[in-house]
């Protein structure tokens, strides 16, 4: 039994395990958004540079992945259904990405819904460029040597896009 002459004594290593102990209860009690569906569309012929448009043949079904891969936790038949349009691509070498001549780049409109929640919509542009997806590059990876026929490149940026959405949830 702790009496209250020794309270002050020991409120400097209650109160941090107190707020801990809160903090953890909310984060545990937040509800996960779950999912029904992903889809991931990108009409590549609108791309203007012929070099993006080839680069990124397999966007849409890569990006649909990468995006499912991360939320096979949350696949439920009453969930939302995540809709990614990718509007634009870009691609620049190394030389134009450090130059700031031009940028590699991924740009969606983003869109939640529910069909059993009309309240539970969001929609949102994402953008995301080649140095938002530095962290997905392996580990060790020079960014400045690296080229457009490394596939680090492109999956850099499928997994950082795809990230970007799940984390958004």
């Amino acid at each position: 039994m702790i009496r209250m002459t020794q309270w002050p004594a020991l409120r400097p290593a209650v109160w941090p395990a107190m707020a801990a102990a809160m903090l953890a209860t909310t984060a545990f009690g937040q509800d996960m958004t779950m999912v029904k569906e992903v889809d991931v569309e990108a009409d590549l012929s609108a791309v203007q540079n012929p070099r993006a448009a080839e680069y990124w043949t397999d966007i849409a079904d890569d990006l649909e992945n990468a995006i499912v891969a991360r939320l096979t936790d949350r696949i439920a038949e009453d969930g939302v259904k995540i809709s990614v349009d990718i509007s634009e691509v870009e691609l620049a070498n190394t030389f134009e990405n450090l130059t700031n001549v031009a940028d590699t780049r991924m740009v969606g409109q983003v869109n939640i819904t529910s069909e059993t929640d009309n309240t539970a919509f969001n929609s949102y542009e994402l953008t995301l460029s080649v140095e938002q997806a530095l962290p997905y590059f392996p580990a060790g990876t020079v960014v400045t040597a690296i080229t457009l026929e490394n596939r680090d490149y492109y999956s850099a940026m499928i997994e950082g896009f795809a990230q970007a959405v799940v984390d958004r949830l």
